[in-house]
C-alpha cells in the first residue's frame, strides 16, 4: 500500500515538468546528444590543459575534425590560505578560470564564435607532509581543477546548443 502511494506521488511531482516542456538533456534528440562527437578541441599544452581536454572527450567525444572547435584559454594560479605559527604554508587554494569560444568549422576565418562564455571554480590541496606528498598533492588538485573547469564548460555548451546552427 505504501508503495503505491509512492509511486502516486512520484507520478503527480513529474507532471508539472511535463506539462511545461521539461526535456532530457541526455534524452534522444537533447542538446547534449546534438554536440557530442561533433566537436573539436584546442586546449593549451600544459597538465591542465591535457587533463581538461581529456575531460571534454570523455563528456562529449572524441573528434579530430568536428562540425564545431572549442578554442579553450586556461588560467591557475597558487594563494597561501593557512599559515603556521613558524610561517610555514600548510593549505594552498588553486583558483582557475577557463575562457571558452565555440566556433563552427565553416567560420573560422570570420572569428566569430556561435558561442562564448567563461566559468571559474577552485581546488586546494595541503602542504602538511613531505615534500613528496605535498608534489602530489598539489599535482592531483590540479587535475580536480582541471575536471571542474571541464565539467562546467559541458554545462555551459548544453545551455548553448539550443541556439547553435
Amino acid at each position: 500500500m505504501w508503495l503505491s502511494k509512492r509511486r502516486f506521488l512520484t507520478l503527480l511531482a513529474g507532471l508539472p515538468l511535463a506539462a511545461c516542456g521539461f526535456a532530457p538533456v541526455y534524452g534522444p534528440g537533447g542538446a547534449a546528444t546534438a554536440l557530442h562527437g561533433r566537436i573539436a578541441y584546442r586546449a593549451p599544452e600544459t597538465p591542465e590543459g591535457f587533463r581538461l581536454r581529456a575531460r571534454l572527450e570523455d563528456r562529449l567525444g572524441r573528434v579530430e575534425r568536428g562540425g564545431y572547435l572549442l578554442r579553450i584559454g586556461i588560467e591557475t594560479r597558487q594563494e597561501a590560505v593557512v599559515i603556521s605559527s613558524d610561517q610555514d604554508v600548510n593549505r594552498y587554494n588553486l583558483p582557475g578560470r577557463a575562457t571558452w569560444a565555440l566556433y563552427a568549422a565553416d567560420a573560422l576565418e570570420a572569428d566569430s564564435p556561435v558561442a562564448q562564455g567563461a566559468v571559474r571554480t577552485f581546488t586546494a590541496y595541503s602542504a602538511f607532509g613531505s615534500t613528496v606528498a605535498t608534489q602530489e598533492a598539489q599535482d592531483d588538485a590540479r587535475d580536480r581543477l582541471a575536471v571542474a573547469l571541464a565539467d562546467l564548460i559541458v554545462t555551459d555548451l548544453i545551455f548553448a546548443a539550443q541556439d547553435l546552427p
